[in-house]
């Protein structure tokens, strides 16, 4: 370079360099800061999901696999338009899939192969337009010696030190997420360590400042998917937003703030799909003064070990040796509470490789001192903010109305910047609810605070040209009926239908099931059941409702998933020829002679949830459902010795998932077990498949998921894959109509109450999920206020939307909440003694 300018670092995401019109997008930014007059670096993470598809081949060693990370990079280069021989790094990968061990080191290679492979399909498109230059980030990250970790971790999320490094053009590009040790082995920073790559060159270039560039607006007071009203944070110096980090808040790496903050470089966070927005600026200057709450965290999959000995109890030196326990085992120590004979800390994943072999380890060399309890699979609800003392007695009427649920430990940090709980998982995000509420939502106007996700996101849709919903052009017809008949839900044939057709262009899917649970209604049912598509029920109630529904109804188009269910229940499903899933090796055990001779499918566990929230995330240690892979091969030695013919495996994560990636898991750990279970002719990879809930998100990659599919149906060429969706078939085909009864409005906020709460659509307060929802009466005037939409139910959690930005609202008023035609009506109640929303099909 003739001149020295000031260095900028750009750093962008896997789904930011995934395709054609993203990489135009950081021409434009690169562009932009070129001709503000910086020297611009690029630092980007892997294309999106290829990652995945690199630890699932780490993990199994399938070749299969490499051929789908070659295709998915293959094609990017081709929408680029640039010719790419990635020759050299498939045959290295296929030679991995050789070896019977894979060392840690090996990992580490396979995994960096996704950013090298991505750098360069980005160089050669970049180099079309812009004197650019590769930096190679094992020139400048070097694993650091004092890092006294396990082997594992320094391999798999290695700290560095750094070299300081020069440019030679104005444009420069590094892949992220790699490094070295001092041998020159390749080494990896762990899950989103492109963040601190960008951190560490940032340090390495002298650079003026840091910019994130993601799909998220910046670090908001709650992960926004479980708190809608969580609050951007636009303002924050780096000690707080550090811990923010630390304590589970994903928009960056915990890593990344420190190597700036020491050398005071300002870190910027934007939103990529929208450029305008404010976003988040980390940096000295912005650190609270007064006593405050910035944010409140959770993370899961908190391993606690509790230690328990008369023999620590003013005894010189105990506590020494059993921290010298985990320092031998490379283990980082998180929280610590002490007592008189007890000592509990808490293990992270995020510096820790942890798996049972250690725990066990672990647990075996610390009994010789001390009684040792391992609890896994807690969540620490951790508050951020400044002189966190001064707020206790605020905070501890909140934690008070959880009295009934265990909570583990409170701890609270020298440094006065945040105290956390430790409670099961499965009360995390209540707790975080509450917290919030109480602590942001009503404290929301101090300093460095912005907009709400929901209003950012509202924002961000009125920019987009969104197709009209098919309760936009039938707005006429739907007042007149809500006039009459509400409140009610509306059921649109001609939208299920149109879902039906779409799962059916799924080429690789032999047969498809309804989960009847999500909604029951006879009108849906008989629609359904007439395009094809076979029922999946999990009650006596349920097959009585299709007995007498269905016309000439077949045995082989029902299946009965029951779950803790009575004997009576498998025997009267069987007498009937349909198909069974048993998901519990005790319910074979203590009945044989009601399963001898039959053909049955089992729901496994593997071992791995996923979904819109944990409550509907079924599979893992947490979940009461599937049987785990330790009982295999006991169930198929029982199986056999009873003349019991395993005929199909099943497997279901969750809900409302909308990364098809997550079906490769499922297929791929169902067909693993086909080596124990050979008379096995049926694959039901369950349901889950999620519906996009804001008008501006993207939905699930069809494509991809019948590519997925596809691959595994091409080697099992004899067997059949079913799927069971539910609400992807029927939530966006209803609504509920329902009048305004009251309003509180003050200025320009308040409370919208409706004749209908959570006795009709109980979703919201028992999964905080978000449906749009709108006023259908003045749906074209412009919005005035923003409100808390409520129910008439005696319960404080009967809300169901919370600051919705909304027209001057009068009693009297039609409000349509979309999306309610799943779990809808299905899951109402008489709660109150109120009558639940009527059900009102539209055929069309």
């Amino acid at each position: 370079m003739s001149d020295i300018k000031p260095i900028v670092i750009l750093k962008f995401g896997g789904t930011s360099v995934s395709n054609l019109e993203r990489w135009k997008q950081i021409l434009t930014i690169v562009n932009l800061r070129l001709n503000q007059g910086f020297s611009v670096v690029i630092v980007h993470s892997a294309k999106s999901g290829i990652t995945n598809l690199l630890e699932m081949f780490a993990a199994t060693q399938d070749k299969t696999l490499v051929k789908e990370i070659n295709d998915s990079i293959q094609a990017l280069s081709n929408e680029l338009k640039i010719s790419f021989d990635n020759e050299s790094t498939i045959e290295q990968l296929l030679s991995f899939s050789e070896r019977k061990i894979l060392s840690a080191y090996d990992v580490a290679k396979i995994l960096s192969f996704g950013e090298t492979m991505t750098n360069n399909v980005a160089f050669a498109f970049l180099s079309q337009y812009l004197k650019v230059e590769q930096l190679n980030p094992k020139e400048i990250f070097i694993s650091r010696a004092d890092d006294d970790r396990s082997q594992e971790s320094r391999i798999l999320s290695a700290k560095c030190s750094i070299k300081s490094a020069t440019l030679n053009q104005d444009c420069a590009i590094m892949p992220g997420f790699i490094a070295s040790d001092s041998d020159g082995n390749t080494i990896v920073l762990g899950r989103g360590g492109s963040d601190t790559s960008a951190a560490y060159l940032a340090v390495a270039l002298n650079a003026k400042r840091i910019e994130i560039w993601t799909d998220v607006h910046g670090i908001f007071s709650a992960n926004p998917h479980v708190v809608p009203t969580a609050r951007l944070i636009e303002k924050i110096g780096y000690e707080e937003a550090r811990e923010i980090a630390a304590s589970g808040g994903k928009v960056l790496h915990p890593r990344c703030i420190l190597p700036a903050e020491q050398n005071n470089i300002p870190l910027h966070i934007y939103n990529s799909k929208d450029m305008e927005a404010t976003g988040t600026v980390i940096q000295k200057g912005y650190e609270s003064t007064s006593p405050r709450v910035r944010a409140i965290n959770v993370r899961h999959k908190i391993t606690l070990v509790s230690m328990d000995s008369m023999n620590m109890w003013h005894q010189a030196g105990f506590m020494g040796k059993i921290f010298t326990v985990f320092e031998k085992l490379g283990l980082s120590v998180d929280i610590v509470v002490t007592a008189q004979t007890n000592v509990t800390i808490s293990l992270d994943t995020t510096d820790n490789i942890i798996n049972d072999e250690i725990l066990e380890n672990l647990k075996n060399t610390l009994m010789v001192f001390c009684d040792v309890t391992i609890y896994k699979n807690c969540s620490a609800v951790t508050l951020v903010g400044y002189r966190m003392r001064a707020l206790l007695g605020v905070i501890a009427p909140i934690i008070s109305n959880f009295a009934e649920q265990r909570i583990y430990l409170t701890s609270q940090s020298s440094n006065d910047l945040n105290t956390s709980i430790v409670v099961d998982e499965d009360q995390a995000d209540k707790l975080l609810i509450a917290l919030h509420d109480g602590l942001i939502a009503e404290n929301a106007n101090q300093y460095g605070f912005g907009a709400t996700w929901e209003e950012l996101i509202n924002k961000q849709t009125n920019k987009q040209h969104i197709p009209e919903s098919w309760w936009q052009t039938s707005r006429d017809e739907l007042l007149e009926l809500a006039q009459a008949q509400s409140p009610c839900y509306v059921y649109d044939q001609k939208t299920i239908i149109q879902q039906i057709v779409l799962l059916k262009s799924l080429t690789s899917v032999d047969k498809i099931f309804f989960a009847m649970k999500s909604n029951p209604n006879r009108d849906v049912l008989k629609i359904i059941y007439q395009q094809g598509v076979g029922l999946e029920t999990v009650s006596p109630g349920e097959i009585k409702r299709i007995e007498e529904t269905i016309d000439n109804l077949k045995q082989d188009n029902v299946l009965f998933t029951p779950n803790f269910a009575a004997i009576q229940e498998y025997e009267e499903a069987f007498a009937k020829g349909f198909h069974v899933t048993i998901d519990n090796k005790f319910i074979l055990e203590q009945y044989p002679d009601v399963f001898k001779g039959q053909s049955i499918l089992v729901r496994l566990d593997p071992g791995h949830g996923s979904g819109h929230h944990r409550y509907v995330r079924t599979a893992g240690e947490q979940s009461k459902f599937g049987i785990h892979h330790s009982e295999l091969q006991d169930l198929k030695a029982f199986c056999d010795a009873n003349d019991i013919i395993v005929k199909g495996l099943h497997a279901h994560a969750g809900s409302g998932i909308l990364e098809h990636q997550n079906w490769q898991r499922i297929i791929q750990y169902l067909t693993d077990q086909i080596a124990i279970f050979q008379d096995v002719e049926i694959i039901n990879m369950g349901g889950g498949y999620g519906i996009t809930e804001n008008p501006h998100e993207q939905g699930l990659n069809m494509q991809k998921l019948d590519e997925i599919i596809l691959s595994f149906k091409n080697k099992y060429s004899n067997i059949q894959f079913w799927m069971e969706p539910g609400r992807f078939l029927v939530a966006n085909a209803g609504i509920l109509l329902a009048k305004v009864t009251q309003t509180k409005v003050k200025g320009n906020s308040g409370y919208i109450g409706l004749e209908t709460g959570m006795n009709s659509l109980i979703r919201p307060a028992l999964y905080g999920s978000w449906h749009n929802i709108v006023n259908l009466t003045r749906l074209d005037e412009a919005v005035e206020i923003t409100a808390t939409v409520v129910g008439p139910i005696c319960e404080t959690g009967d809300i169901l939307g919370v600051d919705r930005k909304l027209p001057m609202t009068k009693a009297g008023d039609i409000f349509l909440i979309a999306n309610s035609g799943a779990y809808g009506y299905a899951m109402a109640s008489r709660y109150n003694l109120r009558e639940p929303a009527q059900e009102i099909f539209i055929d069309s």
